[in-house]
């Protein structure tokens, strides 16, 4: 149904208003919900590259187009990161403008309106845009791309403008060295001529210039990649790790699957999210072979898929889990600062994605009969619900889908307010009835074990990551400890908090049960040299020698590489080959 509607009057005021609202809300979400604490993986290589310093294969695990543009941001404005947050949310404020364009498109200027609306007041976009990812640079483009492709398939312009296909292309293109699975936007695009393009030579011609498009766009990554690395890899070589985090042994849906003591390796690494190259090192480990940066992709995908092979039942439950975590309100935050904002966030009365969702797939329904009109968004939809069932339903990675679930949920509600208005008692009372049963199916699924999940949220990233080990690093050992032990009140069998609290009680001259700590982490991860070296240490500064040598012994063994074990265990050898009567000690 189409409505006339008085916005179109004015729309260049409506515009200015929905950018300033926006603009207004994220940023009295920045000041007064927002932790000013910095994601430090991108400002990290972007410094890296500023200076003239390679990252070697870490460029393959990271966003090109977003990996360049903080590098230059980096060489123009210094490591001003908090301009660069402020800068992103200025990006999705124009989104929510593009996404007005796009809903009065589909619908009118009313449903444009009400989805503009309905995005800047679903909050979560918000501190997901300050976390400085690539995902509002994506949001950005896959926005423009639909614009484009909107455009160039209006039949009623004339002659075949070959251009506006190429500029689609292009923008698919940008969206994709953003982040990959932007690339699944291509077959749709295909359809979308299709449906859009009545004659048929121009159908092809039209497919062939978007493939252009997006090949001139992706090429030069694809070239430096190979050029690099010998390597054919398209955008990025990471698709292997995140699938095993999806769908590997221990993967619930919510809780990823990693790599054993994952957490203990990461954590000793200068670089920032160094599971990327942790994925690799195992899979050249465990292929014994000197792989390829794809082949190690390939070689997580193969073991992935092998397991699932083995327990099909289950693989099939876990994709069916991720489908309806994809439409549940619970947030699954993957990072520690936005998890946290998330948590003070829920207190302000903004839209949840339960009935945005809820609403979204309302009108998904009601938009059937103008499917052919509406198709790029329904596609968008199905895009990023694709990608959350084959990989992870973390927030960030649905969060894609928000703006196009937004219009499909304001072209619902405008049409409720029409059939209010035609008094269709019928229309108006049926979603009286749905949308609370589909509010239940988005909120009670899972109840027990996401609060199970946010416990170890809340123990693993509050008082663990931003807590205790913050607290550590920053000298309050007493305050440190009391967050730690919150961590291992959830979570007793996770072995880092104990290794902070051993340093921490060490620190404080409590030997005794920094001691028990130290044998804790041993029995939790005794193929991490961590707790050895550590309980090492301890027996050093205790004057035990002849244990000391021991444990720095065992450590060296468990991680041959460690300079500071090796540096112990020479100087305590030195020590008592110069004098054979402290070994007693």
């Amino acid at each position: 149904m189409t409505y006339s509607t008085p916005i179109e009057k004015n729309r260049n005021v409506a515009l200015l208003v929905i950018f300033i609202l926006s603009l207004a809300i994220k940023i009295a979400i920045l000041y007064f919900a927002a932790e000013p604490v910095i994601f430090n993986k991108y400002p990290y290589f972007a410094e890296h590259l500023g200076h003239g310093i390679g990252i070697g294969e870490r460029i393959l695990d990271l966003s090109p187009l977003y990996l360049y543009i903080t590098t230059i941001f980096f060489k123009i404005f210094g490591p001003n990161w908090d301009l660069l947050a402020l800068i992103q949310i200025l990006l999705g404020s124009l989104n929510c403008v593009f996404i007005y364009l796009i809903g009065s498109k589909i619908f009118d200027d009313t449903a444009g309106l009400i989805a503009a609306a309905f995005l800047m007041l679903y909050g979560n976009i918000t501190l997901i845009e300050l976390t400085l990812e690539p995902e509002v640079l994506l949001l950005f483009f896959n926005s423009l791309a639909v614009i484009a492709l909107l455009k160039a398939g209006n039949m009623s312009l004339a002659p075949f403008r070959s251009w506006r296909w190429l500029l689609a292309g292009a923008l698919v293109g940008f969206s994709a060295i953003t982040k990959a699975n932007a690339l699944l936007m291509i077959p749709g695009a295909a359809i979308w001529v299709w449906l859009s393009v009545s004659v048929r030579r121009n159908r092809f011609m039209a497919v062939a210039y978007l493939l252009l498009g997006t090949l001139i766009v992706i090429s030069p990554v694809t070239i430096r990649n190979y050029l690099q690395f010998k390597d054919f890899v398209l955008i990025t070589a990471d698709g292997g790790k995140v699938f095993f985090h999806g769908n590997g042994p221990g993967a619930t849906g919510m809780e990823r699957a990693d790599l054993s003591d994952q957490g203990f390796i990461e954590e000793r690494q200068a670089e920032p999210d160094y599971a990327h190259a942790l994925f690799r090192e195992t899979a050249r480990k465990l292929s014994k072979a000197p792989l390829k940066p794809s082949e190690c992709a390939d070689f997580w995908f193969d073991r992935t898929l092998k397991y699932m092979r083995e327990q099909p039942e289950a693989a099939i439950g876990l994709a069916w889990k991720k489908f309806c975590l994809f439409w549940n309100n619970y947030e699954v935050h993957d990072l520690d600062t936005t998890y946290k904002d998330y948590l003070a966030l829920k207190r302000w009365p903004l839209l949840s994605f339960g009935l945005l969702s809820v609403l979204g797939l309302l009108g998904m329904g009601s938009t059937l009969s103008r499917f052919r009109h509406a198709f790029l968004i329904y596609w968008m939809v199905l895009v990023y619900l694709l990608s959350v069932t084959v990989f992870l339903p973390a927030s960030r990675y649905r969060l894609p889908a928000v703006p196009f679930l937004s219009i499909f949920a304001a072209g619902y509600i405008r049409d409720w307010f029409h059939f209010i208005r035609q008094k269709k008692v019928l229309e108006y009372v049926t979603p009286l009835v749905l949308i609370p049963i589909l509010l239940a199916w988005s909120y009670m699924p899972f109840r027990h074990e996401i609060a199970l999940f946010d416990r170890w949220q809340q123990a693993s990233r509050i008082h663990y990551s931003l807590g205790g080990r913050m607290l550590f690093n920053k000298g309050e050992y007493h305050e440190a400890i009391e967050e730690l032990e919150q961590v291992i009140s959830v979570a007793p069998d996770f072995a880092p908090p104990y290794n902070y609290m051993g340093k921490a009680y060490a620190i404080l001259g409590d030997f005794p049960r920094a001691q028990n700590c130290f044998l804790r982490v041993i029995a939790l991860s005794p193929e991490i040299d961590e707790g050895f070296l550590n309980l090492g240490l301890l027996f050093e500064l205790k004057g035990e020698f002849s244990k000391a040598i021991s444990c720095f012994e065992k450590a060296l063994t468990l991680n041959p590489n460690n300079p500071k074990t090796r540096q112990h265990l020479v100087k305590l050898e030195e020590t008592v080959n110069n004098d054979p009567s402290v070994r007693m000690y």
